[in-house]
C-alpha cells in the first residue's frame, strides 16, 4: 500500500489538489517541498552583509563572517533536530522559520551603516515570500496552472467549437464598434496605465463570473452511490489506483467528507481550469481582430479616425501587394474587444444551459475522477491502519 498512497499522493499533487492527501501538514508537507526555494533566497541573502561601512578587504572579511553566521544558525538548529549539519529537513517547524526570517536580516543589523532600515526591510521581504511561498505550494498553484494549461490546449478543438458559435453572436454587437471613429479616437489618447486599468476591470468582472459558479458546482460532487460509480471513474483516468478494485467492508458512505480546505483547493483547480478556458476564447477573439483590422482599415483610415496627422506604426510589412499597418490603436481596440468577448463568454457559461453543460460538465467529470481517487485512496489507508491495529 505504501507505493500506491505515494503515487497517489504525487498523483494529487501533479493535479494541483494536495489538500486532498491525508494528514496534509505546513510542517511536512509544505514548508519541505519550498525548502530548495528557501534555502536560495537563504543564501542570496547572506550578500546583505556587504554595505558601505567597511571597504577593500573588510567587506572581504565582512562576508565571511556574515556567511559563517548564517550557515552556523543553520548547523545548530540541525545539530538540535538530530540532523547533519547541513541537512535539508524533513520537518520545518517554528525554529527554523524564524531562522529563515531573522537571520539574514540581522547581518545588515551588524555590519551595515543604515541599520534599522535594511534590517526591516529584510525581515518584511522574508515574511512576505514565506506567505507566498505557503500559498504557491500548499495549494499546489504551479503544478496546477500547468495541468490547467494543458487540460485546456488539450480540449482546443472543443474551445474552437464555443468560439465558433459565439463569434457570430460577437460580430452582431462588436463590427460597429471595432468600425467605430470615436473608439479609435479614444484608443489613440488612452494612456497605457488606464487602458490597462480598463482592461483589469473588466478582466476581474469576467473571472468573478467564473468564480461564482464554482461553489455550487462543488455541491455533491464528492458524493457516490456505490463503490462502483467511483471504481468506473478511476479507470476511466490516469489514475494511479487503477484498475481500481472495490474496498470490502468499507462503505462509500464512510467515506470522510472535505473539509473546508478540501473544498477550497478543489473550487481552486476548477476555477483556474475554467479561468485559463475564458482567457483563450479571449485570445482567440483578439487575434481575429487584430488580422480583420490588418486587411480592412487602411493607415489613411485610421489616420483619418484619430485626428492625427500622422502614426506612429509598430511594423509595416506586405501582403499581396498591400502594405499593411500594426498600430497601438488596432492592439487597444482588439484587446478592448477582446476582453468583452471573454466577459460576454463567462457570463453565459452561466445563464445559457448550452454553454452551461460544454464548460462545466466535463470540468466536473475531471473533479469526479479526482474525488473518486480519494475516496478509494482513503478507504485503502484506513484498511491499512484496521490491520496494523489488529
Amino acid at each position: 500500500m505504501t507505493s500506491r498512497r505515494e503515487a497517489a499522493e504525487r498523483w494529487f499533487i501533479r493535479r494541483g489538489v494536495p489538500h486532498v492527501i491525508h494528514d496534509y501538514r505546513a510542517s511536512t508537507d509544505v514548508f519541505t517541498r519550498a525548502v530548495p526555494f528557501l534555502a536560495l533566497v537563504f543564501l542570496v541573502e547572506i550578500f546583505a552583509s556587504f554595505g558601505d561601512r567597511f571597504d577593500g578587504w573588510a567587506q572581504f572579511g565582512v562576508f565571511w563572517a556574515g556567511a559563517g553566521i548564517a550557515l552556523g544558525a543553520v548547523a545548530a538548529v540541525n545539530r538540535l533536530r538530530g540532523r547533519r549539519l547541513f541537512q535539508l529537513p524533513d520537518r520545518v517547524g517554528a525554529i527554523e522559520l524564524a531562522v529563515f526570517v531573522l537571520v539574514p536580516p540581522a547581518l545588515p543589523a551588524l555590519f551595515s551603516e543604515d541599520r534599522l532600515s535594511d534590517t526591516a526591510g529584510l525581515a518584511l521581504i522574508n515574511v512576505a515570500l514565506l506567505i507566498g511561498a505557503y500559498v504557491v505550494v500548499s495549494f499546489g498553484l504551479l503544478p496546477m496552472l500547468f495541468w490547467a494549461g494543458a487540460y485546456s490546449v488539450n480540449q482546443i478543438a472543443l474551445i474552437g467549437r464555443l468560439v465558433g458559435r459565439i463569434l457570430p453572436l460577437l460580430l452582431v454587437f462588436s463590427a460597429f464598434l471595432f468600425l467605430n471613429a470615436e473608439v479609435w479616437q479614444v484608443a489613440h489618447d488612452f494612456p497605457w496605465p488606464f487602458y490597462a486599468i480598463v482592461l483589469g476591470v473588466f478582466g476581474l468582472i469576467a473571472l468573478g463570473s467564473v468564480a461564482v459558479r464554482v461553489p455550487s458546482e462543488l455541491v455533491g460532487l464528492a458524493r457516490f452511490e456505490s463503490w462502483e460509480q467511483a471504481c468506473e471513474l478511476i479507470d476511466g483516468c490516469d489514475s494511479p489506483l487503477a484498475p481500481a478494485t472495490p474496498p470490502v467492508d468499507f462503505s462509500v458512505s464512510a467515506v470522510p467528507t472535505l473539509d473546508r480546505m478540501d473544498r477550497v483547493n478543489l473550487g481552486l483547480l476548477m476555477f483556474v481550469a475554467q479561468a485559463v478556458r475564458v482567457l483563450l476564447v479571449g485570445v482567440v477573439i483578439g487575434a481575429f481582430y487584430v488580422a480583420f483590422g490588418l486587411l480592412a482599415v487602411r493607415e489613411a483610415t485610421i489616420v483619418s479616425w484619430v485626428a492625427s496627422d500622422a502614426l506612429d506604426p509598430l511594423a509595416r510589412f506586405g501582403f499581396f501587394g498591400n502594405e499593411l499597418v500594426l498600430t497601438w490603436e488596432l492592439l487597444a481596440v482588439s484587446g478592448f474587444i477582446a476582453t468583452l468577448s471573454a466577459l460576454q463568454f463567462a457570463v453565459s457559461t452561466i445563464i445559457d444551459k448550452a454553454y452551461r453543460e460544454h464548460f462545466y460538465d466535463d470540468m466536473a467529470h475531471e473533479a469526479r475522477e479526482v474525488l473518486a481517487t480519494r475516496a478509494l485512496y482513503l478507504a485503502e489507508l484506513s484498511r491499512e491502519a484496521e490491520r496494523e491495529d489488529g
